[in-house]
């Protein structure tokens, strides 16, 4: 299996009715998941939403606000933070500053939003992540560059569609009562002409040396060396990347990164715009230090990363970065037991291809193994091996 996702039902969600006795419907969040349930939400309700498993508690209303609460392990509860987007409001890319949920780091690239996310009622697609992926790599496969506002957003509705549709085949779910597919299931499904190729794909661990029943297995920066040194100059390289029970796409260019991501809660706390990173020349990534013994002099700012490189310390540090250290916590009191492990730090590259392209290569591998036979035979025949 590519990646199966696990099936708790742990939940975590709010509800009221607002004075006028409507209802917003947007599904909320639940522990260490991308599953979630349909929750009422009141005008300046507040919402307990997750990432990742952490909990963190943000005021809210219908009407996009100008800020928004960050508070976790490393901030503190008062702390605000400047809201990167307004809904509505963009319809290119946009150069934005965000900051890590941990405080610590802060990365500025070029961001492109749609205007509503795989959770939203106009896509309906709560636990879609994995068709949606199937149908954005195979877009990226059959395209050149990346998809407008109004392809990125077709994508959205019609994998989610697909999603509802598999939703409703008693096969699909009794396999998967909580209608959360793995990948094979949806490749096998063929809803788009779309293959894996594990011989090209990766799995491995955030920080595997760190824990004891870990030790030994490949690490997510190993991975990433594995991934630089096979960029190559024309074709785009599309992998469907797993972790911690979601799906989003990474395409690798020679000269940019693109993290293609249709649930917007994974790049920060109240986002609801599905969204496209891009990590070129000119991204970077910081962190800023106060100076202690001269505190008039303020912050000053040290770089972290500049460039596409920047890719690779976003997973780490602002998807990866609060799991981590409670895992790392969790493994000073007693050994952290794997499987809990493995759903936490556990990340995959499935490398994608599209069926054609794939067909073609055999054909072509077959076809130059036909004449590399054929001039064996020849050779054979003509030194008189064979008479």
């Amino acid at each position: 299996m590519f990646d199966s996702d696990d099936s708790s039902n742990d939940s975590n969600t709010s509800s009221a009715s607002n004075n006028s006795g409507t209802h917003n419907i947007r599904p909320t969040l639940t522990k260490g998941s991308e599953r979630f349930t349909t929750s009422d939400r009141k005008t300046r309700l507040q919402r307990n939403r997750s990432l990742n498993g952490w909990n963190f508690q943000t005021p809210t209303t219908d009407k996009q606000q100008t800020q928004t609460s960050y508070p976790g392990p490393f901030t503190k509860s008062n702390e605000v933070f400047p809201q990167v987007y307004q809904k509505g409001t963009a319809r290119s890319w946009e150069y934005k500053e965000i900051k890590s949920r941990d405080g610590k780091a802060k990365l500025k690239t070029n961001v492109f939003f749609a205007s509503f996310d795989q959770m939203s009622e106009k896509a309906c697609g709560e636990s879609a992540c994995t068709v949606l992926v199937a149908l954005i790599a195979h877009w990226l496969h059959s395209n050149h560059g990346m998809p407008t506002r109004a392809q990125f957003e077709k994508l959205i509705t019609q994998g989610s569609s697909e999603w509802r549709r598999l939703c409703n085949s008693d096969y699909y779910s009794k396999l998967f009562p909580d209608k959360h597919f793995d990948l094979e299931t949806i490749i096998e499904a063929n809803l788009r002409p779309l293959v894996v190729l594990p011989q090209k794909s990766y799995t491995g661990f955030f920080s595997p040396e760190k824990f004891q029943c870990l030790k030994g297995a490949m690490s997510f920066d190993e991975i990433w060396d594995e991934i630089k040194m096979k960029v190559g100059d024309h074709v785009p390289r599309i992998y469907i990347v797993s972790w911690n029970d979601h799906f989003f796409v990474l395409k690798v260019e020679r000269d940019a990164y693109y993290i293609i991501d249709s649930l917007g809660e994974r790049l920060f706390e109240g986002c609801q715009q599905a969204f496209i990173l891009k990590f070129d020349d000119s991204s970077l990534i910081y962190k800023k230090h106060t100076t202690k013994e001269e505190p008039s002099k303020g912050e000053s700012r040290e770089i972290i990363c500049r460039g596409k490189e920047c890719c690779k310390e976003f997973i780490k540090r602002f998807l990866a970065a609060i799991p981590l250290w409670q895992m790392e916590k969790e493994e000073k009191k007693w050994s952290v037991s794997s499987p809990y492990l493995h759903r936490q730090l556990q990340i995959d590259f499935h490398y994608s291809s599209s069926s054609s392209s794939s067909s073609s290569s055999s054909s072509s591998s077959s076809s130059s193994s036909s004449v590399t036979s054929t001039d064996s035979l020849w050779s054979l025949l003509s030194s008189g091996t064979l008479n």
